[in-house]
């Protein structure tokens, strides 16, 4: 079928060709190589890193038993809420004796305790 077509034919063919094969091209361009690779970090997630990274490499530590909650905030995934609750329970329950007693604050396990625990002290 495709060879008893007409001259008119073969080249509308071929255009029709050349059209579909430059539009998956251009498709192809666009969604693999012209694509920027753009890393979207919010500036407080980037603010928050860069101050306990800061603790990190001065060898300081947060206080937890003066601290208040924008100090706590410094800490490794200590946010605006859980800074209140640590400051609250401290207010609750006296200061705190051991490191460990930290996980008493509600949304500190286990995991959250080993993220901090080098960049926290008692006094």
């Amino acid at each position: 079928m495709l060879f008893n077509l007409t001259t008119q034919e073969k080249k509308v063919l071929i255009v029709l060709s050349i059209f579909a094969i430059l539009g998956l091209t251009v498709s192809g361009y666009r969604n693999y190589i012209a694509r920027p690779q753009i890393e979207v970090v919010p500036t407080q997630l980037k603010s928050a890193e860069a101050d306990y990274q800061v603790l990190f490499k001065q060898r300081r530590t947060v206080n937890i038993n003066i601290a208040d909650a924008n100090e706590l905030e410094i800490l490794p995934n200590i946010g605006p809420a859980l800074a209140k609750r640590i400051v609250d329970y401290r207010n609750a329950h006296g200061r705190f004796l051991f490191k460990e007693d930290l996980m008493k604050v509600k949304g500190i396990g286990h995991n959250k305790f080993d993220e901090i625990k080098e960049y926290i002290c008692l006094e």
